[in-house]
């Protein structure tokens, strides 16, 4: 018999997950990790919706705790896989969450309330470090961070007052994407406490899962909506979701010192004002037009037609800071590029999205690109030199040199 495909895409993600097994096969050995962070998801329902996976069927365990460790509430859930508990409470201030199972790993995370869109202009840093396209690749992301010695082997933060910028595309290909997220989360406040400070740029991406084009998932990332009865782009949604919030908050476009930081290139905002360009990112992505960016019509019974084509322009034009490649592509845009260097008052570009086998050095030094064919196994190093940057990478073994 021949089944239509998006159920043997269910089958396969229900299998994968160890939801569903055949009495008539073998016992399937599920070696993908699905406990913790690595299925989390918490939704923005009477009060918190909070659903995660355990790797093997077990009572579930939840409890949220004040920081002085009160507790708030606690529960215990049915013998499964998968777990859903309720809890009618708002994130006023930081509280801390440890989910599990009763007979299986528990893992506590520090949760946060909704933040604002941040200022995008920082002066006086005096080290940026740059990790292009991560794309869920977890356990090489943690161990470059730990080689460069911005994290310690808690994954604590010991950048001291270093900024560390991900340039986009956390999303896609790898397994681990989920997991990645919630590290990240957590990373911007412990860097913070230390004087640091944890940039996520948005990349091209993180725009397609969020607007429903979800043509890369792995097959765990594929897996864990099914365990949560939810689609995968609802597991980011901008105002449901929790990180689907902490995300759609974020820059489009960062300028550290005289460095202009994106994901792909920048070739002009259209509006002299990189604060007001990622303003009306986040407007965008809070519009209803945007979760349909992947319809082939806009729909004039939900929203203006202008509107939608507007919105799409924004986050889907070839020449948006998501998807611009032509400095990595092309040796011929200089005068491009200084143009939109000197209206930015900028000296230098600092792009990924286009992967190289290296980081690299182009136009004289101008454009620099982090995105890699290995991901996440070099790291940009910029340490301020007066006006000017000493420029090094570093890659996963510690090794540092200096770009040529």
């Amino acid at each position: 018999m021949q089944y239509p495909k998006r159920v043997v895409l269910l089958i396969t993600c229900l299998v994968a997950i160890g939801l569903i097994s055949f009495t008539n096969t073998k016992p399937i050995q599920n070696k993908l990790d699905y406990s913790g962070t690595n299925g989390l998801f918490i939704e923005y329902k009477d009060g918190l919706q909070i659903k995660w996976i355990t790797n093997k069927e077990d009572s579930g365990h939840i409890i949220l705790r004040t920081l002085d460790n009160t507790v708030i509430k606690k529960g215990q859930t049915s013998s499964s896989r998968s777990h859903s508990f309720n809890v009618n409470h708002t994130i006023d201030e930081p509280i801390f969450l440890e989910i599990g199972g009763e007979n299986s790993e528990k893992q506590t995370i520090k949760l946060r309330p909704k933040s604002k869109l941040e200022n995008a202009i920082y002066r006086n840093v005096d080290s940026i470090y740059v990790v292009g396209d991560v794309h869920g690749r977890y356990n090489q992301l943690t161990n470059l961070l730990q080689k460069s010695n911005l994290i310690n082997s808690d994954l604590e933060w010991i950048g001291g007052k270093a900024h560390l910028v991900f340039l986009g595309d956390l999303f896609d290909r790898g397994d681990d994407v989920t997991k990645v997220l919630w590290f990240i989360y957590e990373l911007e406040e412990k860097a913070r406490l230390k004087g640091g400070k944890v940039h996520v740029v948005l990349g091209n991406h993180e725009i397609m899962v969020m607007s429903k084009d979800l043509r890369y998932l792995s097959r765990k990332e594929a897996s864990i909506p099914f365990a949560h009865g939810v689609t995968y782009d609802y597991l980011f949604h901008p105002n449901k979701s929790l990180l689907g919030t902490w995300l759609s908050k974020k820059a489009s476009v960062i300028k550290i010192d005289n460095a202009i930081l994106a994901h792909g290139g920048i070739v002009d905002l259209g509006n002299p004002s990189i604060n007001d360009f990622n303003k009306t990112t986040a407007e965008y992505i809070q519009k209803e037009a945007f979760l349909d960016l992947m319809e082939e019509h806009a729909d004039s019974t939900k929203y203006e037609v202008d509107e939608w084509e507007t919105i799409r322009n924004h986050f889907y034009h070839p020449d948006s800071p998501f998807w611009y490649r032509g400095y990595v592509y092309q040796d011929t845009l200089a005068p491009q590029l200084n143009a939109m260097l000197r209206k930015y008052k900028a000296k230098l570009h600092v792009v990924a999205h286009t992967p190289q086998e290296t980081i690299t050095e182009r136009y004289k030094g101008k454009l620099l690109t982090t995105d890699l064919n290995d991901a996440a196994t070099e790291l940009l190093l910029l340490v301020r030199d007066k006006k000017k940057y000493k420029r090094f990478k570093s890659n996963s073994l510690g090794e540092v040199s200096k770009l040529n």
